[in-house]
Protein backbone atom coordinates (compact mmCIF):
# COMPACT_ATOMS: atom_id res chain seq x y z
CA UNK A 1 0.00 0.00 0.00
CA UNK A 2 1.42 3.37 -1.03
CA UNK A 3 0.85 5.86 1.76
CA UNK A 4 0.35 9.37 0.43
CA UNK A 5 2.99 11.71 1.77
CA UNK A 6 1.20 15.08 1.52
CA UNK A 7 2.05 17.36 4.41
CA UNK A 8 -1.02 19.46 3.58
CA UNK A 9 -4.39 18.14 2.53
CA UNK A 10 -7.82 19.66 2.04
CA UNK A 11 -11.01 17.57 2.21
CA UNK A 12 -14.60 18.55 1.40
CA UNK A 13 -17.13 16.77 3.64
CA UNK A 14 -20.89 16.56 3.18
CA UNK A 15 -22.97 15.55 6.19
CA UNK A 16 -20.25 17.13 8.33
CA UNK A 17 -22.57 18.21 11.13
CA UNK A 18 -24.15 14.77 11.50
CA UNK A 19 -23.38 11.86 13.82
CA UNK A 20 -20.53 10.37 11.77
CA UNK A 21 -19.51 13.49 9.86
CA UNK A 22 -18.78 15.54 12.98
CA UNK A 23 -16.59 12.75 14.40
CA UNK A 24 -14.76 12.44 11.07
CA UNK A 25 -14.12 16.18 10.83
CA UNK A 26 -12.78 16.32 14.39
CA UNK A 27 -10.45 13.40 13.67
CA UNK A 28 -9.16 14.84 10.39
CA UNK A 29 -8.62 18.29 11.91
CA UNK A 30 -6.62 16.71 14.72
CA UNK A 31 -4.47 15.01 12.09
CA UNK A 32 -3.55 18.10 10.10
CA UNK A 33 -6.27 18.05 7.44
CA UNK A 34 -8.07 21.24 6.41
CA UNK A 35 -11.84 20.82 6.17
CA UNK A 36 -14.36 22.41 3.85
CA UNK A 37 -17.92 21.31 4.50
CA UNK A 38 -21.33 21.72 2.88
CA UNK A 39 -24.49 22.49 4.83
CA UNK A 40 -28.10 23.18 3.90
CA UNK A 41 -28.37 25.54 6.88
CA UNK A 42 -26.78 28.96 6.52
CA UNK A 43 -26.83 29.20 10.33
CA UNK A 44 -24.34 26.30 10.49
CA UNK A 45 -21.75 27.99 8.27
CA UNK A 46 -18.50 28.64 10.14
CA UNK A 47 -15.22 30.03 8.84
CA UNK A 48 -12.04 29.41 10.79
CA UNK A 49 -8.50 28.80 9.61
CA UNK A 50 -8.94 25.08 8.93
CA UNK A 51 -12.71 24.62 9.03
CA UNK A 52 -14.88 26.44 6.50
CA UNK A 53 -18.53 25.96 5.66
CA UNK A 54 -20.34 26.52 2.38
CA UNK A 55 -24.03 26.50 1.51
CA UNK A 56 -25.66 23.99 -0.80
CA UNK A 57 -29.14 22.89 -1.80
CA UNK A 58 -28.82 19.32 -3.12
CA UNK A 59 -32.51 19.15 -4.01
CA UNK A 60 -31.95 21.94 -6.56
CA UNK A 61 -28.41 20.70 -7.40
CA UNK A 62 -27.03 24.03 -6.16
CA UNK A 63 -23.56 24.19 -4.58
CA UNK A 64 -21.28 27.12 -3.75
CA UNK A 65 -18.40 26.40 -6.14
CA UNK A 66 -15.93 28.05 -3.75
CA UNK A 67 -16.16 24.89 -1.64
CA UNK A 68 -13.81 22.95 -3.95
CA UNK A 69 -11.02 25.53 -4.07
CA UNK A 70 -7.84 23.56 -3.40
CA UNK A 71 -9.76 20.44 -2.35
CA UNK A 72 -8.02 17.09 -2.89
CA UNK A 73 -10.71 14.66 -1.69
CA UNK A 74 -14.46 14.64 -1.16
CA UNK A 75 -16.20 12.54 1.50
CA UNK A 76 -19.93 12.31 0.83
CA UNK A 77 -21.91 11.34 3.95
CA UNK A 78 -25.06 13.27 3.12
CA UNK A 79 -28.44 11.58 3.45
CA UNK A 80 -31.57 11.53 5.60
CA UNK A 81 -31.38 9.20 8.58
CA UNK A 82 -32.93 5.76 8.08
CA UNK A 83 -33.88 5.71 11.77
CA UNK A 84 -37.50 6.67 11.13
CA UNK A 85 -40.71 4.92 10.19
CA UNK A 86 -40.45 3.85 6.56
CA UNK A 87 -43.66 5.35 5.24
CA UNK A 88 -43.84 6.46 1.61
CA UNK A 89 -42.87 10.08 2.39
CA UNK A 90 -39.83 9.16 4.47
CA UNK A 91 -38.71 6.47 2.03
CA UNK A 92 -38.80 9.02 -0.78
CA UNK A 93 -36.69 11.44 1.29
CA UNK A 94 -34.21 8.71 2.31
CA UNK A 95 -33.57 7.81 -1.33
CA UNK A 96 -33.71 11.26 -2.90
CA UNK A 97 -31.48 12.89 -0.28
CA UNK A 98 -28.71 10.45 -1.20
CA UNK A 99 -29.20 10.56 -4.96
CA UNK A 100 -29.49 14.36 -5.08
CA UNK A 101 -26.36 14.93 -2.98
CA UNK A 102 -24.33 12.78 -5.37
CA UNK A 103 -25.86 14.45 -8.42
CA UNK A 104 -25.12 17.91 -7.01
CA UNK A 105 -21.47 16.99 -6.43
CA UNK A 106 -21.21 15.50 -9.91
CA UNK A 107 -22.58 18.69 -11.48
CA UNK A 108 -20.17 20.76 -9.36
CA UNK A 109 -17.15 18.80 -10.55
CA UNK A 110 -18.35 18.56 -14.13
CA UNK A 111 -18.82 22.31 -14.53
CA UNK A 112 -15.90 23.76 -12.51
CA UNK A 113 -12.13 23.54 -12.51
CA UNK A 114 -10.93 21.50 -9.57
CA UNK A 115 -8.09 19.38 -8.16
CA UNK A 116 -10.22 16.57 -6.68
CA UNK A 117 -8.47 13.19 -6.90
CA UNK A 118 -11.03 10.93 -5.26
CA UNK A 119 -14.63 10.89 -4.06
CA UNK A 120 -15.32 8.67 -1.05
CA UNK A 121 -19.00 7.87 -0.60
CA UNK A 122 -20.94 6.17 2.16
CA UNK A 123 -23.16 3.16 1.59
CA UNK A 124 -24.33 0.38 3.92
CA UNK A 125 -24.05 -3.37 4.41
CA UNK A 126 -27.82 -3.39 4.00
CA UNK A 127 -27.08 -3.84 0.30
CA UNK A 128 -26.24 -7.50 1.01
CA UNK A 129 -28.72 -10.37 1.11
CA UNK A 130 -30.48 -11.32 4.33
CA UNK A 131 -28.56 -14.53 5.13
CA UNK A 132 -27.77 -16.10 8.51
CA UNK A 133 -25.13 -18.50 7.16
CA UNK A 134 -23.07 -16.97 4.37
CA UNK A 135 -20.08 -14.69 5.00
CA UNK A 136 -20.57 -12.01 2.34
CA UNK A 137 -17.78 -9.94 0.77
CA UNK A 138 -17.34 -7.07 -1.66
CA UNK A 139 -17.27 -9.65 -4.48
CA UNK A 140 -21.02 -10.27 -4.11
CA UNK A 141 -23.18 -9.25 -7.06
CA UNK A 142 -26.55 -10.65 -5.95
CA UNK A 143 -27.94 -7.96 -3.66
CA UNK A 144 -30.88 -7.40 -1.36
CA UNK A 145 -34.08 -6.40 -3.17
CA UNK A 146 -35.81 -4.77 -0.19
CA UNK A 147 -36.02 -1.01 0.39
CA UNK A 148 -32.61 -0.54 2.00
CA UNK A 149 -30.90 -2.74 -0.58
CA UNK A 150 -32.54 -0.76 -3.38
CA UNK A 151 -31.44 2.55 -1.83
CA UNK A 152 -27.85 1.35 -1.54
CA UNK A 153 -27.74 0.04 -5.11
CA UNK A 154 -29.03 3.31 -6.58
CA UNK A 155 -26.79 5.37 -4.27
CA UNK A 156 -23.69 3.42 -5.28
CA UNK A 157 -24.57 3.58 -8.98
CA UNK A 158 -24.79 7.37 -8.73
CA UNK A 159 -21.39 7.56 -7.05
CA UNK A 160 -19.77 5.36 -9.68
CA UNK A 161 -20.46 8.13 -12.21
CA UNK A 162 -17.57 10.23 -10.89
CA UNK A 163 -15.27 7.84 -12.76
CA UNK A 164 -16.50 9.35 -16.04
CA UNK A 165 -14.86 12.62 -14.92
CA UNK A 166 -11.53 10.88 -14.40
CA UNK A 167 -11.94 10.87 -10.61
CA UNK A 168 -11.23 7.82 -8.46
CA UNK A 169 -14.08 6.50 -6.34
CA UNK A 170 -14.26 4.57 -3.09
CA UNK A 171 -17.56 3.33 -1.68
CA UNK A 172 -17.48 2.50 2.03
CA UNK A 173 -20.28 0.16 3.11
CA UNK A 174 -20.95 1.00 6.76
CA UNK A 175 -21.88 -1.71 9.21
CA UNK A 176 -23.79 -1.07 12.45
CA UNK A 177 -21.90 1.97 13.73
CA UNK A 178 -21.31 1.86 17.49
CA UNK A 179 -21.04 5.04 19.55
CA UNK A 180 -22.06 5.82 23.10
CA UNK A 181 -23.44 9.17 21.92
CA UNK A 182 -25.79 8.36 19.02
CA UNK A 183 -27.09 5.52 16.90
CA UNK A 184 -28.38 2.14 18.04
CA UNK A 185 -26.03 1.44 20.97
CA UNK A 186 -27.41 4.04 23.43
CA UNK A 187 -30.91 2.66 22.81
CA UNK A 188 -29.76 -0.92 23.46
CA UNK A 189 -27.86 0.25 26.53
CA UNK A 190 -30.80 2.14 28.02
CA UNK A 191 -33.05 -0.89 27.59
CA UNK A 192 -30.51 -3.28 29.15
CA UNK A 193 -29.81 -0.97 32.11
CA UNK A 194 -33.55 -0.70 32.79
CA UNK A 195 -34.05 -4.48 32.47
CA UNK A 196 -36.33 -4.12 29.44
CA UNK A 197 -33.85 -5.34 26.82
CA UNK A 198 -34.67 -8.38 24.71
CA UNK A 199 -33.59 -10.29 21.65
CA UNK A 200 -35.43 -9.69 18.38
CA UNK A 201 -36.91 -12.74 16.70
CA UNK A 202 -34.60 -15.73 17.07
CA UNK A 203 -31.58 -13.59 17.93
CA UNK A 204 -29.57 -15.61 15.40
CA UNK A 205 -29.32 -12.71 12.93
CA UNK A 206 -25.80 -11.36 12.43
CA UNK A 207 -24.86 -7.81 13.34
CA UNK A 208 -21.81 -6.65 11.39
CA UNK A 209 -20.76 -3.81 13.65
CA UNK A 210 -17.97 -1.21 13.66
CA UNK A 211 -16.63 1.11 16.38
CA UNK A 212 -17.07 4.72 15.24
CA UNK A 213 -13.36 5.40 15.80
CA UNK A 214 -12.44 2.56 13.45
CA UNK A 215 -15.01 3.76 10.92
CA UNK A 216 -13.53 7.23 10.68
CA UNK A 217 -10.04 5.71 10.54
CA UNK A 218 -11.22 3.58 7.58
CA UNK A 219 -12.39 6.72 5.78
CA UNK A 220 -9.05 8.39 6.54
CA UNK A 221 -7.29 5.24 5.30
CA UNK A 222 -9.19 5.61 2.03
CA UNK A 223 -8.05 9.22 1.75
CA UNK A 224 -4.38 8.59 2.50
CA UNK A 225 -3.94 5.36 0.54
CA UNK A 226 -4.56 4.05 -2.97
CA UNK A 227 -7.81 2.29 -2.12
CA UNK A 228 -10.56 2.21 -4.72
CA UNK A 229 -13.76 0.33 -5.51
CA UNK A 230 -15.76 -0.91 -2.53
CA UNK A 231 -14.77 -1.76 1.04
CA UNK A 232 -16.83 -3.09 3.93
CA UNK A 233 -16.44 -0.99 7.07
CA UNK A 234 -17.11 -3.74 9.61
CA UNK A 235 -15.25 -5.46 12.42
CA UNK A 236 -13.56 -8.76 11.48
CA UNK A 237 -15.70 -10.41 14.15
CA UNK A 238 -19.47 -9.94 13.61
CA UNK A 239 -21.85 -11.09 16.34
CA UNK A 240 -25.27 -12.67 16.35
CA UNK A 241 -27.80 -10.44 18.05
CA UNK A 242 -27.98 -12.84 21.01
CA UNK A 243 -24.20 -12.70 21.45
CA UNK A 244 -24.16 -8.94 20.89
CA UNK A 245 -26.66 -8.38 23.71
CA UNK A 246 -24.94 -10.94 25.96
CA UNK A 247 -21.64 -9.06 25.56
CA UNK A 248 -23.37 -5.76 26.29
CA UNK A 249 -25.02 -7.28 29.39
CA UNK A 250 -21.65 -8.44 30.72
CA UNK A 251 -20.20 -4.97 30.14
CA UNK A 252 -23.08 -3.28 31.96
CA UNK A 253 -23.41 -6.00 34.65
CA UNK A 254 -27.03 -6.61 33.77
CA UNK A 255 -29.19 -9.55 32.67
CA UNK A 256 -31.93 -9.94 30.08
CA UNK A 257 -35.07 -11.08 31.87
CA UNK A 258 -37.71 -10.55 29.18
CA UNK A 259 -38.60 -13.09 26.47
CA UNK A 260 -37.66 -12.54 22.84
CA UNK A 261 -39.83 -10.19 20.79
CA UNK A 262 -41.34 -12.07 17.81
CA UNK A 263 -40.71 -10.69 14.33
CA UNK A 264 -44.45 -10.22 13.84
CA UNK A 265 -44.67 -7.90 16.84
CA UNK A 266 -41.70 -5.86 15.63
CA UNK A 267 -43.27 -5.57 12.19
CA UNK A 268 -46.56 -4.44 13.72
CA UNK A 269 -44.92 -1.64 15.72
CA UNK A 270 -42.08 -0.63 13.39
CA UNK A 271 -43.46 -1.46 9.97
CA UNK A 272 -40.93 -2.13 7.22
CA UNK A 273 -38.19 -0.59 9.38
CA UNK A 274 -38.13 -3.81 11.44
CA UNK A 275 -35.67 -5.18 8.85
CA UNK A 276 -32.95 -3.06 10.52
CA UNK A 277 -33.30 -5.23 13.64
CA UNK A 278 -34.21 -8.63 12.22
CA UNK A 279 -32.27 -9.00 8.97
CA UNK A 280 -28.95 -10.84 9.04
CA UNK A 281 -25.83 -9.70 7.23
CA UNK A 282 -22.62 -11.51 8.13
CA UNK A 283 -20.05 -9.36 6.37
CA UNK A 284 -16.35 -9.92 5.72
CA UNK A 285 -13.63 -7.40 6.63
CA UNK A 286 -10.92 -9.38 4.80
CA UNK A 287 -10.43 -6.84 2.02
CA UNK A 288 -9.57 -4.09 4.50
CA UNK A 289 -7.27 -6.41 6.43
CA UNK A 290 -5.50 -7.45 3.24
CA UNK A 291 -5.02 -3.78 2.34
CA UNK A 292 -3.16 -3.32 5.62
CA UNK A 293 -5.79 -1.62 7.76
CA UNK A 294 -5.38 -2.30 11.49
CA UNK A 295 -8.47 -2.20 13.68
CA UNK A 296 -8.22 -0.61 17.12
CA UNK A 297 -11.40 -2.36 18.23
CA UNK A 298 -11.79 -5.66 16.37
CA UNK A 299 -13.53 -7.31 19.36
CA UNK A 300 -16.95 -6.23 20.59
CA UNK A 301 -16.01 -6.59 24.25
CA UNK A 302 -13.15 -4.11 23.81
CA UNK A 303 -15.32 -1.68 21.86
CA UNK A 304 -17.96 -1.70 24.60
CA UNK A 305 -15.37 -1.37 27.36
CA UNK A 306 -14.01 1.69 25.57
CA UNK A 307 -17.44 3.29 25.64
CA UNK A 308 -18.48 2.34 29.14
CA UNK A 309 -15.90 0.90 31.54
CA UNK A 310 -13.08 3.19 30.42
CA UNK A 311 -15.33 6.26 30.34
CA UNK A 312 -17.22 5.25 33.50
CA UNK A 313 -20.57 5.94 31.85
CA UNK A 314 -22.33 2.88 33.25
Amino acid sequence: MDHKSETFMKVLVTGATGFIGSALCEHLLNNGVEIHYLTTSRAKIESTVNYKGFYWNPEKLEVDANCIAGVDYIVNLSGRSIGCRWNSKNKKEILESRINSSKALYKLLETNNHSVKKVISASAVGIYKNDVRKLQSEAETNFNSDFLGTVCKQWEAENEKFKSLGIETLIVRFGLVLSDKEGALPKFTKAIKNYVGSTFGTGDQWYSWIHIKDLIRIVEFGIRNDVNGVVNAVSPYPKTQKDFLATLCRTLDRKIILPAVPNGVLKMFLGEMHHLLTDSQKISANKLLNLGFEFKYPLLKDALRNFYNENQNV
